[in-house]
């Protein structure tokens, strides 16, 4: 079902926070929207919803259109009673990631369709003009024994490389797999993204800015911190980040300061953990988590700001390895067999 996830959020926003409740917005919001799909979806939500279904419950048949986070910060708000500033606040994140992901497009738009461009040139010159020119090549019988065998390394050369870009894609599948199905090993493999130069840091720095929003929203509704920890674990798609949250309650509920609870891990950044120990001196929860958002808020897009500058000059010079790669193994050993005519 394709369905304008940020349309139907600000709308739910704008219905709740006028006093009407969740059954009546529902409906209301069946009516105003526009889209198919969008009335077809909200009249399906109002059904369970009537039937005594919660929301979250409800949006949870749906994982395909719907983060995570959201899914998780619904529950939030049925359980607060704050659902209308649940759904204000989902605007304002949806709204930010939608506009660093257009950047991100945008950037990719000119050097994705170059490089798209030359694996068609590589395709075709493998596949309609490299087996005619072996045809071409054989008929001149003097020098079939070396035109053969530049052929045989032409093609053993171009079926190396075709058997690594296979195996990169099969080992990626199958870890998307195990990630899906086991959690032993989604826990293993967000481990090891964690601990990649680059990478890491951009991941790390994405779930403390949806751990700190959840935080956020948790915090201002009240939540004592060892149940708003645990509310905020099932906002992280990282299992080693999930795991460090869920441990941290844990040692807070044993008796453990927050700000030791959450050092202890070893995983989170120094600007988390000071906050959580001003937090804990000066037990403004709320305060402390709306600093470490709009930081981490501020960092994510300055992230997204550097590889949108820098995805463009890579896929240029990933093109120009594709473009040497067929000069070295295909056109260089052609003109090659050419001069042994």
């Amino acid at each position: 079902m394709k369905l304008n996830v940020l349309l139907f959020t600000q709308t739910m926003h704008s219905l709740l926070k006028s006093s009407l409740t969740l059954q009546d917005a529902l409906m209301v919001c069946s009516q105003i929207l526009t889209g198919k799909s969008e009335r077809k979806f909200t009249s399906s939500l109002l059904k369970k919803v009537n039937e005594g279904m919660k929301l979250s419950e409800s949006l949870e048949e749906y994982r395909g259109l719907f983060l995570p986070i959201y899914v998780s910060l619904v529950s939030v708000g049925e359980t607060s009673g704050n659902l209308g500033e649940v759904f204000g606040r989902l605007s304002e994140y949806l709204k930010d990631r939608k506009n660093l992901r257009q950047k991100l497009i945008q950037a990719l738009v000119y050097p994705v369709t170059v490089m798209i461009c030359a694996l068609i040139v590589v395709a075709v010159l493998v596949m309609f003009v490299l087996p005619r020119l072996e045809g071409i090549f054989l008929a001149f019988q003097g020098s079939a024994g070396e035109i053969e065998l530049q052929m045989m390394n032409i093609k053993r050369n171009l079926t190396v490389l075709f058997i690594f870009i296979i195996s990169i894609g099969l080992v990626i599948f199958i870890a998307a797999m195990l990630h899906r199905i086991s959690e032993r090993c989604a826990w293993i493999i967000d481990s090891f993204l964690l601990r990649l130069p680059g990478i890491g840091k951009i991941i790390l720095t994405v779930q403390m800015h949806d751990f700190s929003f959840a935080m956020k929203l948790l915090s201002s509704a009240s939540f004592p911190l060892v149940d708003a920890l645990k509310n905020a674990s099932f906002v992280m798609t990282n299992r080693r980040v999930r795991y460090s949250v869920e441990n941290a309650a844990r040692k807070i509920a044993d008796g453990s300061g927050a700000g030791t609870a959450f050092e202890s891990e070893g995983l989170f950044p120094k600007y988390l953990t000071v906050w959580i120990k001003i937090a804990q001196t000066n037990g403004n929860t709320f305060e402390a988590f709306s600093q470490i958002c709009d930081y981490y808020s501020s960092e994510s897009e300055n992230i997204f700001s550097g590889v949108t500058s820098f995805v463009e000059p890579f896929f240029i010079l990933l093109t120009g390895v594709i473009i040497i790669l067929v000069i070295s193994q295909i056109v260089v050993p052609v003109f090659n067999l050419l001069g042994a005519l």
